[in-house]
């Protein structure tokens, strides 16, 4: 489903059906679809910015990366120090980047279906920027060190200090985009249904006085399952939904992707699809 309506009213019913199914029993939906320009857009913005991530770390190797694009990025990426380079700062996009993406006909929608919706400037436990905060990722093929942990993202708003487990004026909606994947070897994995339940997860110190959950697969009620979801295709997906990134030894490429989360107020979701109390 490609979100390229003319008028507002249409914008705002086209989410109606992904969104009812994201806080009603699936927590999830990958109906929605950029354009091929949007995707186009949105591929350029992410390897400007990788690319000046890697200018300022090695000048000299820039074009050896630019000729070979960033789906084929681990086959450079030992001439960097991958670890220390791709931080949560540097894999950031700046400001006129983000305003590319926030012209994106979903954003549009979400704004019309829902006036007062924003991007997210907060990252737990990265904190707050101070303006929209939008984040790629590369996943080299069959790397683990490159995805996450298995979470919920509120776990990460639950294992900071003074968080309180009750329902605020926001509902915050998740967002990843695979920019670059193998469809059915890389991309997304959730547990569902996962939404509607608790999990046992540890809260556990990651150096420098950040706490980040911790779960294992062990711990989970049901398998993971990865989504078919081809690139440009928007996940969006309950932000109490368990989820991680789906990585392969059979892939072949890296794995780009972009991930935001949007604030909703919580008073205009509720008015469409009723109590919403458990969700954060």
């Amino acid at each position: 489903m490609n979100l390229l309506y003319q008028d507002v009213g249409t914008r705002a019913m086209a989410l109606g059906g992904p969104l009812a199914r994201v806080y009603g029993e699936d927590g999830i939906s990958y109906d929605v679809k950029l354009s091929s320009e949007e995707l186009s857009a949105l591929r350029d913005v992410v390897t400007e910015s990788w690319l000046n991530a890697i200018r300022q770390v090695a000048p000299d190797k820039v074009e050896r990366f630019r000729a070979l694009g960033i789906d084929n990025y681990h086959q450079l990426s030992h001439l960097l120090d991958h670890a220390r380079l791709w931080t949560a700062h540097t894999r950031t996009l700046d400001s006129a980047q983000v305003d590319v993406i926030r012209s994106f006909t979903l954003f549009e929608s979400l704004q019309a279906a829902f006036p007062g919706s924003n991007i997210s400037s907060a990252m737990p436990p990265y904190g707050d920027l101070g303006r929209p905060r939008i984040n790629w990722r590369l996943v080299r093929p069959g790397d683990g060190t490159d995805i996450g942990p298995i979470h919920a993202d509120y776990w990460f708003d639950a294992v900071l200090e003074g968080w309180r487990d009750e329902p605020s004026s926001i509902v915050r909606l998740k967002i990843w985009i695979p920019i670059y994947l193998e469809q059915g070897t890389t991309g997304f994995a959730y547990v569902p249904g996962s939404h509607r339940r608790q999990y046992p997860f540890r809260r556990v110190d990651s150096g420098s006085a950040l706490y980040k959950p911790d779960l294992t697969e062990t711990d989970l009620d049901r398998p993971l399952q990865t989504l078919p979801t081809p690139p440009g295709t928007a996940v969006l997906f309950n932000y109490n939904l368990v989820h991680r990134g789906a990585n392969s030894g059979r892939a072949t490429r890296t794995r780009v992707s972009m991930e935001l989360t949007v604030n909703i107020p919580r008073d205009a979701l509720q008015e469409r699809y009723g109590d919403l109390s458990q969700f954060h």
